[in-house]
């Protein structure tokens, strides 16, 4: 599970570490150090003219046939092991893949005293590539003048052996050649499950203030260790 992350990075080593070309203008969102579901968030995506493009999706995923856009809040994440499968996320999986980047991700451990939370990153400071899904979603009710919403899901898949100690799922985590062929719409599915099962980034993680557990708070504060 992938419930709550991080992304300080600035448009410019957006940029550098994903080779984006352009940035929408809606997409030009503040650093943030406490993003969860339900919220706008960033999301690259591949289009054919444009190369790659920063956009922006409100985090938990809203299948087009879906009634109530309010389904999101149960779809921040998709599990890799059923996502070319189930309902909600096949047509996505298949048709509307994306990159979520993140600067690192919380995770919570329990312990004598109540659930520590933990940031999750890489020890360089190396951006990280989440796989993840997105849609568009709007209210038929209102008939072709209704406005679209745009929303994704992060994939997550089993930890990794040293990831147990803190969590059973961690997100999908790409290196560039595998988030290139996330990208790409010609990639076939068993090249995609390669780029699921391909090896992650080297991860490091330090506790942090619980503060990080109210989504109103924000601030370089919240990713220090304690």
């Amino acid at each position: 599970m992938c419930g709550r992350y991080a992304n300080f990075l600035t448009e410019q080593e957006l940029v550098d570490a994903f080779e984006i070309a352009v940035i929408a203008d809606e997409a030009r969102i503040a650093p943030r150090y406490n993003i969860g579901p339900m919220q706008d968030t960033s999301i690259i995506v591949a289009r054919k003219e444009a190369g790659r493009s920063l956009e922006t999706a409100r985090w938990g995923l809203v299948p087009s046939w879906a009634k109530d856009p309010a389904i999101g809040s149960r779809m921040f994440n998709a599990r890799s092991e059923t996502v070319a499968e189930k309902p909600s996320f096949r047509a996505a999986f298949a048709k509307r893949r994306c990159i979520v980047p993140a600067s690192g991700y919380y995770e919570w451990k329990a312990g004598e005293d109540g659930k520590t939370p933990y940031f999750i990153h890489t020890e360089d400071g190396t951006p990280l590539a989440f796989a993840g899904l997105f849609e568009f979603w709007r209210d038929k009710a209102l008939g072709d003048e209704a406005p679209w919403l745009a929303t994704c899901s992060v994939v997550t898949t089993a930890a990794r052996a040293a990831m147990q100690e803190i969590h059973d799922r961690q997100p999908v985590m790409l290196m560039p050649d595998e988030a290139a062929a996330w990208l790409d719409a010609g990639t076939s599915k068993d090249d995609l499950f390669a780029a699921i099962a391909a090896p992650a980034p080297e991860l490091t993680w330090h506790a942090v203030d619980k503060a990080v557990g109210n989504i109103r708070n924000q601030g370089e504060q919240l990713v220090l260790p304690i």
